[in-house]
């Protein structure tokens, strides 16, 4: 005699102590739950994978740099970032120098930046303009300042 009875969500076989189990019992028994965990694990919007337990556990990363005042100078992040924000520690987000504007912050998301920042994959690049166009510069490298890098997952 197969199971007596069943479970009510999954219809698994609870076995009496009479029952004699069969091995179609057993097949609808794994049968059943392959279909509900193994479609759960597969199923995105309903379980994490690693990618988004990363970004739930750690969502953003915050770093610091020290200008050198090259030109461009490029930055290694453990992921690639969904987007970026850029600002001179101690400064304002744009300073003027009496000729012209000097833009210490930048942002970048999704391939759209601000001026002075560029990101290819892992790597956000930082721009120092040694000229204004258009009345202002990129101050992303300034020597001996320093910088603070947020990047979001």
């Amino acid at each position: 005699m197969a199971a007596s009875e069943k479970t009510a969500v999954l219809g698994l076989s609870l076995w009496a102590g009479t029952d004699k189990p069969r091995r179609s019992d057993f097949v609808s028994d794994n049968t059943a739950l392959e279909t509900l965990v193994g479609g759960h694990l597969q199923n995105g919007e309903v379980h994490l994978d690693d990618a988004r337990r990363a970004r739930l556990d750690e969502p953003f990363s915050v770093t610091t740099y020290t200008g050198t005042g090259v030109a461009t100078r490029k930055h290694l992040l453990a992921f690639a970032p969904r987007a970026v924000l850029i600002f001179a520690a101690g400064k304002g987000a744009a300073e003027y120098t009496g000729s012209y504007t000097k833009l210490y912050a930048a942002y970048w998301a999704n391939g759209q930046s601000s001026r002075g920042l560029t990101v290819s994959g892992m790597q956000p690049a930082v721009q120092q303009e040694t000229a204004a166009s258009d009345g202002c510069a990129a101050a992303l490298n300034e020597n001996g300042v320093t910088y603070v890098i947020v990047a979001f997952r």
